[in-house]
């Protein structure tokens, strides 16, 4: 497991005048749990942001504050709204054998035969799963292999995927994460086309009959 490490000093400036700390290129955050009191510390700001670019919600990140060091998740990522830049972070202490409640991503892998010989859609009933597991064992995502969706119907459910021997899913072992569907869609827009079509031709062939017709009646009345 590789060890991300992000430097922190103790804050003492807290509400509006941390804005100052943000003019430095200081970030402010927030650690808490496992048996300690809640901290405000201060983190490099170009740092949280490169090392948030490479973890997931679930890795294990170092806070070392002096020489101390605690093993933390980050828990909330608060940013500007236009701009989002990084205004705030939320960690939780854990140790490596507590027990968390949380949820991961899941991730596609493969192609699901059923959409290129059925022109199926791949329809997915979850995007996360709820898990427990040991801080050490937290995986950064679920990955779900779709290559055996080859008709439609197909599905892959809860207690159909590889959850490592570790982790314990909380969601319905029966709840549907991904079914080979049919394009029903596709098909009734392709039926409503080709009615406006078909109405299209008929109209214009009406309004020819009815041209026809009133010339022939100025015929006569001539």
């Amino acid at each position: 497991m590789e060890k991300y490490v992000l430097q922190a000093d103790k804050r003492e400036i807290i509400g509006k005048k941390v804005k100052a700390l943000r003019r430095e290129g200081k970030l402010p955050a927030v650690i808490y749990g496992s048996g300690i009191d809640p901290q405000a510390i201060t983190l490099d700001t170009k740092e949280a942001r490169q090392t948030l670019k490479t973890i997931g919600a679930n890795t294990l990140v170092t806070i070392k504050i002096g020489k101390k060091e605690l093993l933390a998740l980050v828990r909330d990522v608060q940013r500007e709204v236009i701009k989002r830049d990084l205004l705030h972070i939320d960690f939780q202490a854990v140790s490596l054998e507590e027990s968390i409640t949380t949820t991961v991503p899941i991730v596609v892998e493969g192609e699901a035969p059923a959409i290129k010989l059925f022109n199926a859609v791949l329809t997915s009933g979850l995007d996360e799963l709820q898990i427990e597991a040991k801080a050490k064992d937290l995986p950064d995502s679920i990955v779900v292999d779709v290559s055996e969706l080859a008709e439609i119907g197909d599905h892959i459910q809860v207690k159909d995927l590889n959850i490592p021997g570790e982790v314990t899913v909380l969601d319905d072992p029966d709840e549907i994460v991904f079914v080979a569907a049919a394009p029903t869609v596709m098909e009734i827009e392709e039926e409503v086309v080709e009615g406006a079509e078909l109405f299209e031709e008929l109209t214009e062939a009406e309004l020819m009959e009815g041209a026809e017709e009133a010339g022939e009646e100025a015929d006569e009345e001539e």
